[in-house]
């Protein structure tokens, strides 16, 4: 991004001061935290949040300036643009959200906006973003990102918005609360007195009352327009008489004002001058020797100087002054003439000025001004060249789409690995309609190089293993297990030697698919061969997923030291490659949280889904959401809140039914069923079981993977069936639960599923206790507590101790267990249930155990938003939000949120 647009970019060296647009009070102390400047071009919009900016900074407010264009409508360069700014005020924040968009297949920007909103929420210092033409902005997703700035940014940011059209944000709650203050073009408007003191600064001292009035209704007080006014009676600065004349002729003239005033200055300066005023009208930006290069003037200094000279021309683009660009107005104005009158010679500038542009490095705008000059013969292959870096290596997958529709089909046909590149660039976007455009085209090219008398075998193969690598990405991020798993091997087979860093995505693939339909040793091999291909690619995202994938593997089995380690392998690739990358450091803590819980480390699984995204629950894939309701959910159990676990886990399956998610509902209905059955609620749990299924005890099933028609949940139901349909028949067919429990459990035996043998194991010794079966509990107990002490699982028997209480009180084992079975069975059967420790912890304020997010929270609520406002706030759904209440309110002793603020401010938690 040039620099330029990081700082005002004026055309008058001395701006005139306007004493009477000065901002307001509320403004300067920080209490209206937004300001909206309305007014078409050539207003002085730009100038005066300039003067503004000074005044702001001179009372020691930090000001971070963005000159926002179209590319911006792209939200990875977007995003990317807007931390640059704040970075250069000095605000430390986006460190983290630029490692995401860095990070092209990261693919949630209501994540990347969470991250960049706790950079801006923990910095202390006061900051005044200026976003100038926000007019340009239409991207719904950037919309967003800014709306969220005007309406939920920390109260120390305020916002200053220049735009040529009204905005389309909603500013009616900020105008009631009275945290916004508008100015539109009516106020921007030169007084009489204005205009007089603009004369004077242009040395056209001697106007007559008569004449200023004339002039100032000819340019009906548009600053630039009188600007340009007083630069074609410049040539006679003390002459009244030739400025009236100009002045009435300027009068009676019927074209618009600012075409007259351009119209004039070509017909009174050197042909030259208007040939290089005509190049220049064609580009962007400019210095002397690009302006050189597209002109084809071989001294074009002077001249530029010349311009430099007025001010209403040339705008400095940098803080030297050595690279300019026409001023808005005039130069819509030269274009326009230019490509009326001239085409062909305006089309040759752009492509000179182009190929200029690429020897020097500076690819985009050279693509750019191709595309302008629709010299497809160059921006083709250019395009071939730059769709790695724009859509893989940013992410900024809206500008290269805007490309590609820019360019006609059939030249794009003759570059396939453009379509290839940017299909792999949207291999995580799976749902986005661009996808099956780009695969559709690919498989039209294809059929035509099939039908050419010698087809180009080579690229056939390269379309054929680019749309299959789709697919494969496909069916893993829309969670179809066993058909992924197939698909993803027969890739691999067919493509051996495909690059490294697809062989480790479609590895991941299979990795997942493998644990889909059971097969964990064959998944952790392939978990392994693929973090060796990615490590080679140095793909750290890919490594982080790897991470998570065996982790949740080992999760799975049971194996939970397994499973911590190789979550802390993927913090360590965060932290040491992806700076800390919160989204994919987010995924690792939820993981982390379940595992914590299942080893009995309630705070440790509370602090860990602290450090989680909260947007993580709403975006996240199917085994993120499956550990972090769960846990959430367990969480509440455990402080013996049954309603509110049983909220947690509705609104869980409410996301999962919008989501599509059959096997997270399926997880939490069953999760639902159990804890009601905890709760001696039968009747519901089994009208709620029958829902999905889950309440008979199912059938063996053929759980060959490689079975074509296996159902995709069939396995996932059965299991889950298998613990609810148990627990629903314990009270009343505690035998029949006896029997139907030995093969599942020795099936767990053989497949290593160490955790559901539990399980059931513990199903199974409380259904023969109750059949007054002893040594059949007491031989049960025992084998799950040898199990349990291997691999630490702790909570499985706390969860169920209502229940067990009985057996473990009854049925001592009669022959001494291992060391670590015989601790666990102390434990259990002296202490009573831990509660959830809310003490201090190193990383967190020494206030009442409150975390960050829950004082940002208590922040909110103390500035008087609704649940619904806050909720948008912090990105998370309003029952999320009571989740996170509810902790707050057990922390400070309170019921409801007069009580909590009360209590936060006597603790100097909020002020």
């Amino acid at each position: 991004m040039p620099n330029g647009r990081l700082r005002p970019l004026l055309g008058a060296s001395t701006p005139m001061l306007r004493p009477r647009l000065a901002l307001p009070e509320s403004v300067q102390q920080g209490h209206c935290t937004v300001v909206s400047l309305v007014a078409p071009a050539g207003h002085g919009k730009t100038t005066l949040m300039a003067q503004w900016m000074t005044a702001l900074r001179q009372k020691a407010c930090a000001c971070a300036w963005l000159t926002l264009d179209d590319s911006d409508n792209d939200p990875a360069r977007f995003l990317r643009h807007l931390i640059a700014a704040l970075q250069r005020s000095g605000i430390h924040a986006g460190d983290a959200t630029l490692a995401h968009l860095s990070d092209t297949l990261a693919s949630q920007f209501r994540s990347v906006t969470e991250s960049l909103a706790m950079d801006l929420g923990s910095s202390p210092h006061r900051l005044m973003l200026m976003l100038d033409d926000v007019h340009v902005l239409h991207d719904e997703t950037v919309l967003d990102v800014v709306d969220w700035l005007l309406h939920y940014a920390p109260s120390q940011i305020q916002i200053t918005l220049g735009s040529r059209n009204e905005l389309p944000w909603r500013l009616g709650s900020l105008r009631v609360r009275g945290r916004l203050h508008e100015l539109d073009h009516r106020q921007l408007l030169f007084t009489t007195q204005e205009a007089r003191n603009f004369c004077d600064q242009h040395a056209i001292t001697k106007l007559s009352d008569d004449d200023l009035q004339l002039l100032m209704s000819r340019t009906e007080g548009c600053p630039t327009a009188l600007e340009l006014a007083l630069e074609a009676l410049g040539s006679h600065p003390n002459d009244p008489h030739h400025a009236s004349r100009l002045i009435e002729q300027f009068a009676n003239s019927s074209d618009d004002a600012v075409a007259y005033l351009c119209q004039h200055q070509l017909q009174h300066q050197p042909p030259v001058w208007r040939k290089l005023v005509m190049s220049l009208s064609m580009l962007d930006r400019f210095d002397a020797e690009l302006a050189r290069e597209a002109s084809g003037l071989h001294d074009v200094g002077h001249l530029l100087t010349h311009l430099q000279g007025i001010r209403a021309f040339l705008i400095a683009t940098d803080s030297t002054g050595q690279t300019c660009r026409l001023h808005d107005l005039p130069r819509a104005w030269f274009r326009h003439h230019f490509l009326a009158t001239a085409p062909d010679e305006a089309r040759q500038v752009l492509i000179r000025s182009a190929q200029w542009r690429w020897r020097h490095g500076e690819h985009e705008e050279a693509l750019t001004y191709a595309l302008q000059a629709q010299a497809w013969e160059l921006a083709t292959p250019w395009l071939a060249t730059c769709m790695p870096a724009t859509a893989q290596q940013r992410g900024e997958l809206q500008l290269a789409l805007h490309w590609m529709n820019s360019i006609p089909s059939e030249w794009l046909d003759r570059y396939p690995q453009i379509r290839i590149d940017y299909a792999f660039a949207l291999s995580f976007f799976p749902q986005k309609p661009e996808v099956a455009t780009q695969l559709r085209a690919l498989h039209a090219i294809r059929q035509r190089l099939m039908q050419s008398d010698a087809p180009d075998l080579r690229t056939i193969d390269q379309i054929d293993c680019a749309m299959a690598f789709q697919r494969v990405l496909s069916l893993g991020l829309t969670d179809q297990g066993h058909p992924a798993r197939n698909a993803a091997r027969d890739w691999l087979t067919r493509w051996p030697h495909a690059p490294a860093l697809q062989r480790g995505i479609v590895g991941n693939v299979l990795c997942f698919g493998y644990k889909t339909t059971g097969e964990l040793d064959e998944g952790l091999q392939i978990a392994h061969l693929a973090g060796t291909w990615l490590e080679q690619d140095h793909a750290w995202y890919g490594l982080a997923w790897n991470a998570s994938l065996e982790a949740v593997l080992h999760i799975k089995r049971g194996s939970y030291p397994l499973a911590r380690a190789a979550c802390q392998r993927g913090l360590q690739v965060i932290n040491n490659h992806m700076d800390g990358h919160r989204t994919h450091a987010s995924v690792q803590h939820v993981l982390l949280a379940a595992i914590d819980y299942e080893v009995d480390d309630l705070s440790g699984a509370q602090r860990h889904m602290d450090h989680s995204l909260d947007s993580l629950a709403q975006y996240g894939g199917a085994d993120i959401l499956i550990a972090g309701w769960l846990t959430r959910a367990r969480l509440r159990f455990a402080q013996h809140d049954t309603e509110g676990g049983l909220n947690v886990l509705h609104e869980g399956r409410t996301l999962a039914l919008r989501r599509g998610l059959p096997r997270v509902l399926v997880s939490l209905v069953a999760e639902t069923c159990i804890q009601l059955c905890r709760a001696g609620r039968h009747t519901e749990a089994r009208t709620l079981a029958r829902s999905q299924g889950l309440d008979v005890f199912p059938q063996p099933v053929n759980e060959q993977p490689d079975n074509p028609y296996q159902d995709p949940l069939g396995s996932i139901q059965a299991d889950r069936a298998q613990r609810v349909a148990a627990r629903l028949l314990l009270p009343t067919h505690p035998a029949q639960v006896m029997a139907d429990l030995s093969m599942p459990i020795a099936r767990c035996a053989q497949r290593g599923l160490i955790r559901k043998q539990i399980e059931l194991l513990i199903l199974q010794a409380i259904a023969a206790h109750a059949c007054h079966r002893k040594p059949d509990a007491r031989q049960a107990l025992s084998l799950a507590l040898t199990l349990a002490a291997q691999h630490d699982h702790v909570r499985i028997f706390k969860d169920d101790e209502t229940a067990l209480r009985p057996v473990l009180a009854s049925c001592k084992p009669t022959t001494p267990l291992p060391p670590p079975a015989q601790a666990l069975w102390q434990k259990l059967t002296t202490a009573g249930p831990a509660p959830l420790d809310e003490g201090e912890h190193p990383d967190l304020p020494n206030v009442q155990g409150l975390t960050r997010r829950e004082i940002g929270i208590l922040q909110r609520l103390a500035s008087g938003l609704s649940n619904k406002e806050i909720a948008e706030a912090i990105f998370i759904s309003e029952g999320t939000l009571k989740w996170h209440l509810h902790n707050i309110y057990g922390k400070l002793g309170s019921k409801n949120r007069t009580g909590a603020l009360t209590q936060a401010r006597a603790i100097g938690a909020i002020q």
